[in-house]
């Protein structure tokens, strides 16, 4: 089967990619699995400042995935354009990289982008608009659709690479956030992010993670992300990457029948740093056995009786 897809004015070799946070900036995971025989990566969260992030414990499993509470954990703007995208111009060849970018208001947004936008080492960028604007009393950007296409459209107006908008799940209809991003300037979009959860430890009746409330993420929304994508692909006419839960082949199969073009693998790579390279082999094997000649085939053929 053939794997590979002209998505935002390049070849993308397969469609599996790293998620950002999951994968640190991509050396964390260089040696352990082949970064470049990969379809691409997102990069950590990149601010304008260094973040320490939110107090231990950050992560903590359940039966059916993983909460966290990272905080956005980062060396900062200066460090990741003089550090970090040296590295990754120079390791990876084939497989294209985004980087996340995130704020606390709009212009730190603008002010991450305009500041690397010169830089090589990378093909776009991934918007995290689940962040809360301070200044709209902490309301979510993706929350409101005037605060996402304000975002959207600063953010659109310094730069000319591929723009892609990762949305949150929590919101009533995600199909018209969805159709705001893009009519703001977005190239593509990402889904999903995390669900909010809580968990406690029975025995201290303490919360599991250090910060309370976390994220909810793993094999347990991977229906949710999948009709996600469904209901925006029946809204918008531009590239969508499907992210979470996805372990197997199958999982991501699941993505592309509903309608993304490109899958991120995200919490299974906690446990399993090579399970990308697993996924993509999957996938491989599915293509033979359905006899299915070129990936395009499958990007939403999903059926509802």
């Amino acid at each position: 089967m053939n794997l590979a897809q002209e998505l935002f004015g390049t070849t993308f070799q397969n469609p599996v990619m790293l998620a950002s946070g999951t994968c640190g900036y991509g050396r964390e995971l260089d040696g352990l699995l082949d970064l470049d025989s990969l379809g691409g990566l997102v990069t950590k969260a990149v601010t304008p400042e260094p973040r320490k992030g939110n107090p231990a414990p950050r992560v903590a499993e359940f039966a059916a995935g993983m909460l966290n509470s990272v905080g956005l954990a980062n060396i900062g703007l200066e460090r990741f354009r003089t550090e970090v995208l040296p590295w990754l111009a120079g390791r990876l060849q084939r497989a294209r990289v985004f980087v996340n970018v995130a704020g606390r208001v709009v212009e730190d947004y603008v002010e991450v982008v305009q500041t690397l936008d010169a830089e090589p080492g990378f093909l776009g960028y991934e918007l995290n608009v689940s962040c809360p604007n301070v200044k709209e009393g902490g309301a979510a950007f993706c929350s409101r659709e005037d605060l996402l296409a304000d975002v959207v459209a600063r953010v659109r107006r310094v730069t000319r690479r591929p723009l892609i908008v990762k949305l949150s799940p929590n919101t009533p209809d995600i199909g018209r956030l969805a159709e705001v991003a893009v009519q703001a300037g977005a190239d593509g979009l990402t889904l999903i992010n995390t669900f909010p959860g809580l968990l406690f430890d029975v025995e201290t009746r303490r919360p599991l993670l250090g910060a309370g409330p976390g994220g909810v993420s793993g094999p347990a929304i991977l229906p949710m992300g999948v009709y996600a994508v469904w209901q925006v692909r029946k809204r918008v006419d531009v590239p969508i990457i499907g992210v979470g839960g996805i372990r197997t082949g199958a999982d991501a199969v699941q993505y592309l029948l509903a309608g993304a073009s490109l899958v991120q693998i995200g919490t299974a790579n906690f446990a399993d740093p090579r399970t990308a390279e697993r996924v993509l082999s999957d996938l491989n094997d599915y293509g033979e056995h359905h006899r299915i000649r070129d990936v395009r085939e499958l990007i939403g053929a999903g059926a509802l009786v």
